[in-house]
């Protein structure tokens, strides 16, 4: 590798394109109306720091730009504005997307992709006769029936003495395609405002693996109408040219609907990929014929014998995906011995300054002190993180890796009892950020030996000595004691014969030292009145535990 360049090196072909002034102002909605492609996604706001998640598959949809376009205005100027709802299909309820857009901006933009490239290469053009044909027209946006009267008397200069005179069927449509779209409903009712659309409706979707330039014609705003050109000689994957996108120092691939329509499109290749290599792996047979596919008793032997899934292994919540994780730790419990500590570790990256100093100089190109930081509004923080997820991840992971770092060495808080090695899971909650489950096997760690009771004494004092559940703070420990204080919620609550319980049976029983607790045994037994005795005194514990969290 000595004085050759790396595959990653911007020079190969994945520097971006600068993007004019007249793509930069794009919105979103904008921005659909001038790309071929549409990238149907459900896309929904989570919980807390209203990060995003997606909701099903993606479809591909091609559309003519040039219908798009026609759809607006036919005289504008800088300051005129339509209301604009994006549909599936007319017939549904609930627009796709839905937007104030400029009719202004989205005319110089497409005036600009058509004379580039990619756009030649589709064939795509803007004809003009739509707009030289009522160039000097104005049409006025009426959304309720009786501001017609108004309109038609500023225009005419006759007052509304003359109402009675006028006929709406004498008047020719100045524009007959936006006033079939125009929807004349009640102005109470916002939510049916607005011209509708649906480019899309009736065109067959496109595999988004078959469609070879679909992002750059899906997002114009981030490839400028212009195709990457990668040189011959160096050999890409898509998941190495996703990378240096969502990597790369110039954050135009970190908006939402690029994240989710990269990562729909690298699993769809890899699911392609397993299941061609699945096809070819065969036990003392040929590789397999189309014949045998379309035989249902094959295809029910390959699913009863779990073949027909193992191509979803790439896929993190599949069966298949987990059965793999699950050989993997029964294998390192049989090498290692029983995890000595488990681990739960979650991100707060409102509370990290040092991440908000670094977004702050990413996304605004502003330098601030950690103070600053520290009293930035949590909605502030928030926004923030949404629009820019990757380096949010990437924090973590850094943060993450030095916790092991910590761990493993001599002076770290194990002192006596090396990392020997960690499994380590790691899940989105619902809020949309990482959260991390990790078993710890410990060097010179004691094993519990319930038959033994010098065992048992040796492990509690492990125990004690990694492990503390004092509330006295400390100097470095007042922030840690209240954020590992727990408080309800409706994530904890659970329903119990009528009753609200918490599930992780907070708030817990106080005892003087730590103990290790063993179930009854069959010679322990106890009565129907000792037990109803002791569930009594356990109830009254709980309602003192109860008032003393609360009184907190």
């Amino acid at each position: 590798m000595l004085g050759k360049i790396p595959n990653l090196c911007l020079s190969n072909g994945l520097a971006f394109y600068e993007v004019p002034d007249c793509l930069k102002i794009l919105t979103e909605l904008e921005e659909r109306l001038i790309s071929p492609r549409i990238p149907f996604m459900v896309i929904r706001t989570l919980d807390f720091c209203k990060q995003f998640g997606l909701k099903g598959n993606l479809v591909n949809v091609h559309m003519n730009v040039d219908t798009n376009v026609s759809i607006l205005l036919r005289s504008f100027s800088d300051t005129h504005t339509i209301q604009l709802k994006l549909m599936r299909q007319m017939k549904n309820k609930n627009a796709f997307m839905y937007e104030t857009i400029r009719p202004k901006v989205v005319h110089t933009a497409i005036k600009y992709l058509v004379e580039q490239e990619l756009y030649k290469d589709e064939g795509i053009v803007i004809s003009n006769n739509w707009l030289n044909e009522y160039s000097n027209g104005r049409e006025n946006f009426v959304v309720n029936d009786e501001d017609k009267k108004f309109v038609e008397n500023e225009n005419t200069g006759k007052g509304f003495d003359d109402d009675d005179n006028w006929n709406e069927c004498d008047d020719k449509p100045i524009n007959q395609e936006a006033t079939e779209t125009l929807l004349n409903d009640e102005i109470d009712d916002q939510n049916d405002i607005g011209i509708k659309f649906a480019p899309g409706e009736n065109n067959k979707p496109i595999s988004i693996l078959m469609d070879l330039k679909v992002d750059e014609l899906t997002f114009p705003k981030i490839y400028c109408g212009k195709q990457r050109k990668i040189k011959p000689n160096v050999k890409l994957t898509y998941a190495k040219i996703a990378k240096s996108e969502l990597r790369m120092f110039d954050r135009r691939c970190g908006r939402v609907s690029k994240l989710f329509f990269t990562y729909k499109k690298l699993q769809t290749r890899k699911f392609s990929d397993a299941i061609s290599i699945n096809l070819r792996k065969t036990k003392n047979t040929k590789n397999v014929t189309a014949t045998q596919m379309l035989n249902r008793d094959y295809v029910d032997g390959l699913i009863h014998n779990d073949d027909a899934f193992t191509f979803l292994r790439c896929d993190r919540s599949s069966p298949a995906f987990w059965k793999l994780k699950k050989k993997e730790v029964m294998a390192m419990i049989r090498q290692l011995g029983c995890p000595t500590l488990f681990l739960t570790l979650s991100a707060a990256e409102t509370q990290w300054s040092e991440l908000i100093i670094i977004l702050t100089q990413v996304l605004e190109n502003k330098v601030i002190t950690l103070e600053e930081a520290e009293s930035m509004s949590y909605e502030k923080k928030c926004d923030l993180i949404r629009n820019d997820h990757v380096t949010c991840v990437r924090y973590f992971e850094h943060r993450l890796k030095c916790l092991w770092e910590i761990l493993s060495a001599p002076c770290g808080p194990l002192q006596g009892y090396e990392l020997i090695d960690k499994y380590v899971r790691t899940e989105f909650q619902v809020r949309g950020s990482p959260h991390v489950h990790a078993l710890l096997w410990l060097k010179n760690a004691p094993k519990y030996d319930e038959n033994n009771p010098e065992s048992i004494e040796r492990c509690i004092e492990f125990i004690d000595k990694l492990i503390s559940v004092s509330s006295k703070p400390t100097k470095f420990s007042e922030e840690l004691i209240n954020l590992q204080r727990h408080k309800h919620s409706h994530t904890c609550k659970t329903y119990v014969k009528d009753c609200i319980k918490c599930r992780f049976g907070i708030p817990y029983f106080p005892m003087r030292k730590t103990m290790i607790l063993e179930p009854f045994s069959d010679d322990e037994k106890l009565t129907k009145k000792e037990r109803e005795e002791i569930s009594k005194n356990r109830q009254n514990v709980i309602k003192e535990l109860d008032k003393i969290s609360k009184s907190r």
